[in-house]
């Protein structure tokens, strides 16, 4: 993956796309966009086969936009990624199959909300937020939260596995934000 990412951040550097103050920049984000690409590709099947691919897209899909925002834990090597977001989502399909109650999967909502206004966003060091660029996210983070909230009510009357597929997003967000904070993964 870095060589991969190192060669497309020369290409762009070569073509004049970039400056060479955005190489930094512009090979985190190739990797960052390379290994949302492919793990998309696996973890929904992975999930598929504990679970209809639906529910396992619903798990992937409220995750990554709420994680887009908030950051987290990170692995420390593209692999680990991998491995950890696989370990994740068949949790999640097995989260899902036995969890049943729009109380419970809306306490762990809420509780992880909670944790996910106080703690977020995360910031590593290839991120390099400023505490502008931090104030300013908040606001979306909030609204995020509050768009899954709704879909989360909504779903659970018509497709209740949705629901708590979209709950337990919210959670494993809370929780790497918590790891992260507590100095683990790549900071």
């Amino acid at each position: 993956m870095e060589t991969f990412a190192e060669a497309v951040t020369q290409f762009c550097l070569r073509k004049h796309l970039i400056d060479s103050h955005q190489t930094e920049w512009c090979h985190y984000m190739v990797v960052r966009r390379a290994m949302s690409i492919i793990s998309l590709l696996w973890l929904v099947p992975v999930g598929a086969l504990l679970s209809k691919w639906y529910i396992s897209l619903a798990f992937v899909l409220s995750y990554r936009f709420l994680r887009s925002r908030t950051g987290g834990y990170h692995a420390k090597s593209p692999l680990g990624c991998i491995l950890s977001s696989t370990c994740l989502q068949i949790t999640g399909m097995c989260f899902v199959s036995c969890t049943k109650g729009l109380l419970r999967i809306a306490v762990l909502f809420v509780i992880s909300s909670i944790i996910i206004i106080r703690q977020a966003p995360a910031n590593n060091a290839e991120l390099h937020l400023t505490t502008e660029e931090i104030q300013a996210l908040k606001p979306r983070i909030k609204m995020r939260l509050l768009i899954l909230f709704t879909l989360m009510l909504a779903f659970s009357l018509m497709l209740p596995r949705i629901a708590v597929c979209i709950s337990f997003g919210v959670a494993v967000t809370a929780v790497l934000l918590l790891l992260s904070r507590m100095g683990m993964g790549a900071q």
